[in-house]
């Protein structure tokens, strides 16, 4: 059974997105570039293959794709990478690890910034199932993945009820404390950019190389340099959760583990946690020997399946890496500081307009507040709403409209799904991705004119929202 969400050839279900695309947090259609990316891929190496011809193709197509990764991300000697359908069911996987590690030990696994990371990693850090189906388990109704029983967990929120930060990482050094005191085996999570881009203060490190914790930087969004990421995997010993499916922009369910040399090394001197391995309810309802590395070779047996065959993952990825090596031209420190440069020119568009306002930006992540007529901001219903209208032609309806609120209001632009971050509004979301940056270094101009057109619109359902609730789009 092929992963959930595949990307099918056959029938034309997917096209690649149309013009003023700013949904680089979650949820991207394809693009251009990665759908013939992934439908070349398709169409010159997995298609009519089944069986032990597929099981040997994917086999090579995955081992180039990590290589590829490594070489993209410039990886210090020794790292691995592990490639899993999502950043959600990465999450088992530093579980897994520190069982192979320390199968004695009990487990306690603290995760940050809940509500502004994916809504399945707090139950898959504690080993739980976060969806009713499975990519190669399909339709179930489990609880526990087998082997994962009794992991204990903190899950910190990203804000107060009044929207303020919480200072997660002094949070997660309380728990490891309290963990280590009792003798327990603690992984500290990291968010580097949640949904609106928040850093939590520090990054953990894994404490002697694994021995004593593991440490997580849930670097899911990508937006980071290469610096930062070399300072996790080689100072800090953590493993680093990526996926290509935000700032990249490849297709959803595109997720990594990236594993630094010194724990790749123990790994594999060590025996496997096969509780947590073997038959279809444990991680082989998500992985195949396929998708991990040579550091865990003795995992593999386990999960060789040449049934199980992720040809969904292997065209998403494709669609990611495809994006990863036409930005690899642009040096990093141009690629931050355009990032920089393009969220401050948002930022001033937003602020201009009356109806919006800018609630915080971070990294290349511009989170709005929406104004009501009643001097309010949208809550988490209503952001929903304007969600939906941003990405239809909804001109026809609003016939109090100027020529410049209709030209804007029948654009058809795409944001970051809305956040609620507070009791008394959610945010929405414009975010810099991979298309955009190019664009940009391209054509700033041109660029921003797209942009524009996307503030537009926010501002003008901002003031004609009551008119487009009552319309019934």
């Amino acid at each position: 059974m092929d992963c959930i969400v595949g990307l099918q050839w056959e029938r034309d279900s997917h096209q690649p997105y149309p013009a003023n695309d700013n949904r680089s947090c979650t949820g991207n259609p394809p693009t251009r570039r990665g759908y013939d990316a992934a439908k070349a891929l398709y169409e010159e190496r997995l298609r009519g293959l089944q069986g032990k011809e597929l099981d040997s193709a994917l086999r090579s197509v995955f081992n180039e794709q990590r290589a590829r990764l490594a070489e993209y991300l410039n990886l210090p000697d020794g790292a691995e990478v592990i490639l899993c359908p999502s950043g959600s069911d990465a999450e088992y996987i530093p579980v897994a690890i520190a069982k192979s590690l320390h199968p004695s030990k009990q487990i306690a696994n603290g995760i940050t910034q809940l509500n502004e990371i994916g809504a399945g990693s707090e139950p898959a850090s504690t080993g739980k199932y976060f969806s009713t189906h499975a990519p190669f388990l399909g339709a179930h109704d489990l609880q526990s993945l087998s082997g994962f029983d009794g992991i204990d967990g903190l899950v910190v929120s990203a804000r107060t009820k009044d929207g303020s930060v919480i200072n997660a990482s002094q949070k997660m050094n309380e728990f490891a404390a309290q963990q280590l005191a009792e003798n327990k085996f603690p992984i500290v999570h990291g968010v580097f950019g949640g949904k609106t881009g928040v850093l939590d203060e520090v990054m953990p490190a894994s404490l002697e190389a694994g021995d004593k914790s593991i440490g997580v930087v849930d670097a899911c969004q990508g937006r980071f340099s290469s610096q930062e990421l070399y300072e996790w995997l080689d100072e800090k010993n953590a493993l680093v959760l990526f996926t290509s499916s935000k700032f990249y922009q490849a297709p959803p369910f595109c997720g990594a583990v990236i594993v630094p040399s010194s724990i790749a090394i123990k790994l594999s001197a060590v025996s496997p946690p096969k509780d947590m391995l073997v038959g279809p309810m444990g991680l082989g309802a998500f992985l195949t020997d396929k998708e991990i590395p040579s550091c865990l070779e003795s995992w593999k047996e386990m999960l060789k399946n040449e049934g199980n065959n992720n040809v969904g993952l292997a065209l998403r990825w494709e669609a990611g890496l495809a994006a990863m090596e036409a930005i690899s031209l642009v040096p990093d420190e141009d690629r931050m500081n355009m990032s920089d440069e393009w969220a401050s020119a948002i930022r001033k568009m937003v602020d201009a307009n009356e109806m919006l306002d800018t609630f915080c930006v971070e990294r290349s992540i511009v989170s709005i507040r929406i104004g009501k007529s009643g001097g309010e901001w949208l809550g988490m219903g209503e952001a929903r709403d304007l969600y939906r209208w941003m990405s239809l032609d909804v001109s026809m309806v609003v016939p109090d409209a100027t020529e410049d609120e209709k030209t804007a209001l029948s654009t058809l632009a795409y944001i970051g799904q809305p956040v609620n971050v507070s009791e008394s509004h959610a945010i929405v979301r414009i975010a810099l991705g991979v298309e955009s940056l190019l664009a940009y270094n391209a054509d700033k101009s041109e660029t921003l004119k797209e942009d524009d057109l996307t503030v537009r619109k926010l501002g003008a359902i901002a003031t004609h929202f009551d008119t487009l609730k009552s319309s019934g789009l």
